[in-house]
């Protein structure tokens, strides 16, 4: 199933957006070449114990988190908190200078994404069955708690995308090696939490016991990804009940809803149900790579609807990303999936990517420095959070630029 095509207009849109693009991501190339990814993040604070005391109870949450967003860089330096590396963050820029590579055939992308997939190689959580990452500080909330360096599926997925293109274009058995010992730490140490329909879900990380659609999508395209290099039946034959979790749990309207509530969970049934732009966009990608190789006519069908909500009810007139509770706070992470989901999923409709350059421009001009072009953590109704996020922001914000890019250049041939 397609969407509808609206011709040559919209194809030149998208090449003029390309322009502007490339702009941007020279700025951001020179930022990460003098200054690294060593940055703050938006949960690096909220592990401190004055703040972490604060979050499961709501009114303080929100107190703390405006405190935090309105001053970001004095309220870190005040708690004694450093800027730090983060694994997601390296294999994202990875992901953007591979996709570079091959929209422009420059050997420093290429130089680059081998630079920074060896940091990966470098800085993997320890005692797990395959290899994995996550994040240097603690994440903790309503019956969850996290430690610092605990691995986390969604970031060894992301890891997992930028090894397996990177294996596609040079052939390197390191980077498929690694793809599939990614694939072990998901089959051996990721729980799979049963439903009542006799599907399953992918937890977040070994010790998470939410169903979160976005997340445990992440561990099913994985092993479809790894099932497509290798072969081997039985890693399509694990991801196959998470992929049936999820298509069953999309709404009639085409939306799909963060995750999925038991009556027992010790988690907040109201987040769980929130649709929001970036999981949403998250969902779409992953369905649509999954598809990409078990080519199932239901599943492109459901992508088709869950796009057209998405397009229709997750953006502003302005190309400003929303959720389904309003338009503030506006996020850099669901900018940079604005960006990144309908250049994905361009290949489906001529319409995506006006979609994709409306947001790119609304986020340059009013969620990144005018000069530097590095993006912004936050837009509210009266205020910006001006934090410099590389894991949440930058990293994200560069990749789906790129792959618009990448988007753009197809486009571009196909004429």
């Amino acid at each position: 199933m397609s969407l509808p095509r609206h011709g040559i207009a919209n194809q030149n849109r998208a090449l003029n957006g390309s322009a502007f693009a490339e702009s941007w991501i020279d700025l951001l190339e020179r930022w990460i070449g003098q200054r690294g990814l060593r940055g703050f993040d938006r949960f690096d604070v909220r592990a401190h114990p004055l703040v972490r005391a604060a979050q499961p109870y709501p009114l303080a949450r929100k107190v703390t988190t405006g405190l935090t967003d309105l001053f970001p860089t004095l309220s870190r330096h005040m708690l004694g908190i450093a800027p730090q590396e983060n694994a997601k963050a390296f294999a994202l820029v990875a992901l953007g200078h591979l996709r570079r590579y091959e929209t422009t055939n420059r050997d420093v992308h290429l130089d680059r994404a081998r630079s920074h997939l060896q940091w990966l190689l470098d800085h993997p959580s320890e005692g797990y069955a395959g290899i994995c990452w996550g994040y240097p500080f603690d994440v903790s909330g309503k019956g969850l708690s996290t430690p610092r360096n605990t691995p986390v599926e969604v970031v060894s997925e992301i890891a997992g995308e930028a090894f397996s293109l990177a294996w596609r274009i040079t052939g390197d058995e390191t980077y498929a090696t690694t793809v599939r010992s990614i694939a072990k730490f998901m089959e051996m140490d990721i729980p799979r939490l049963e439903w009542t329909d006799g599907t399953y879900c992918f937890a977040y990380t070994p010790g998470d016991r939410r169903r979160v659609h976005n997340a445990s999508l992440h561990a099913a395209a994985h092993l479809v990804r790894t099932y497509a290099i290798t072969g081997e039946r039985e890693l399509l034959d694990l991801a196959m009940p998470a992929i049936e979790f999820t298509l069953r749990g999309q709404r009639d309207d085409g939306a799909w809803p963060y995750g999925v509530h038991a009556p027992d969970d010790p988690y907040e049934a109201k987040l769980l149900s929130l649709v929001d732009h970036h999981h949403t966009g998250f969902v779409l990608r992953s369905l649509h790579e999954i598809n990409s190789v078990v080519k199932d006519a239901r599943i492109l069908e459901q992508i088709s609807r869950g796009f057209a909500f998405y397009r229709t009810r997750l953006f502003d007139g302005d190309g400003a990303p929303i959720t389904m509770h309003g338009r503030y706070p506006i996020d850099i992470h669901a900018c940079a999936e604005g960006v990144l989901c309908p250049s994905v999923l361009a290949e489906m409709s001529d319409d995506a990517l006006p979609i994709a350059e409306r947001t790119l421009q609304w986020t340059r001009k009013h969620l990144s420095h005018p000069v530097t072009g590095v993006p912004y953590y936050r837009k509210y109704p009266w205020f910006t959070s001006r934090l410099y996020c590389p894991r949440w922001g930058l990293a994200w914000i560069y990749y789906a630029l790129c792959e618009y890019q990448a988007a753009s250049a197809r486009t571009d041939d196909s004429k």
